[in-house]
């Protein structure tokens, strides 16, 4: 998906766009991707699988059955269970409701998130392994997969707040377009940088907390998580007031 000026339909604003859907959309976009990276280096201290960056998940899968990689169901698991999250949230969005697609898909997953944190709690953080640990990786990947769902774009530009590689490429092209690019292109090449950084900088700064969080009190790491998540909701526009 290339950067585009913001789109509507109809009159209808593009409903896959921060900037369209959210006040303040730097601000959520600085939130969401923190706490994507906060509950990802949570989840692969404590389960040994990722939750929000599927592409290391895809990679200890094939690790794990070349045998290297002990925890590779747990990498399995949320794998799946992501994909099941984005699939049903998807949906969710696409469906007729008096409540806007983002809300929608912030209210799935700041549910997911909740149930997650339940079973952490209840399941200690899967500390005895096995199947525990198994069931926790895949909640955390159920969740992540609805957050995923939550915007696609800002102000135009795509951006990403679950997985981060794309990221990365998009930042690349980016840069060579705005060294060599002309005048417009160059413009929207250095808001798309800035938008980059400021992804990467807030998923890895959540990272860094999130490796603090799980030493002192992992029980309440997704708990955290999904209370920080569900103030998200304080900065939906409403509906009468999208442009």
């Amino acid at each position: 998906m290339g950067d585009s000026q913001p789109s509507t339909t109809g009159g209808t604003p593009d409903p896959e766009d921060s900037y369209r859907e959210f006040r303040h959309p730097l601000l959520v976009l600085a939130l969401t991707t923190g706490i994507a990276g906060f509950v990802d280096a949570f989840a692969f201290l404590r389960y040994g699988a990722f939750v929000a960056n599927q592409s290391g998940n895809a990679v200890f899968l094939g690790i794990g059955l070349a045998g290297r990689h002990s925890t590779w169901l747990e990498s399995a698991a949320s794998l799946v269970a992501f994909a099941a999250g984005t699939g049903v949230v998807s949906q969710i969005r696409a469906g007729r409701s008096r409540w806007s697609p983002s809300a929608r898909a912030l209210a799935a997953a700041v549910l997911a998130m909740s149930l997650w944190a339940v079973l952490n709690a209840l399941l200690q953080h899967g500390r005895q392994g096995g199947l525990p640990r198994i069931a926790l990786a895949a909640a955390g990947g159920l969740a992540m997969g609805a957050l995923a769902t939550l915007f696609a774009r800002t102000a135009g530009i795509t951006t990403a707040i679950t997985y981060q590689s794309g990221t990365v490429a998009k930042t690349g092209e980016r840069v060579g377009r705005w060294l060599v690019g002309p005048g417009n292109a160059r413009r929207r090449a250095r808001q798309g940088i800035l938008l980059g950084l400021l992804a990467l900088t807030c998923y890895a700064v959540g990272g860094g907390i999130g490796t603090l969080g799980q030493q002192g009190q992992p029980r309440w790491v997704p708990a955290w998580g999904a209370l920080a998540l569900s103030t998200v909701a304080f900065l939906l526009r409403r509906s009468g007031s999208r442009r």
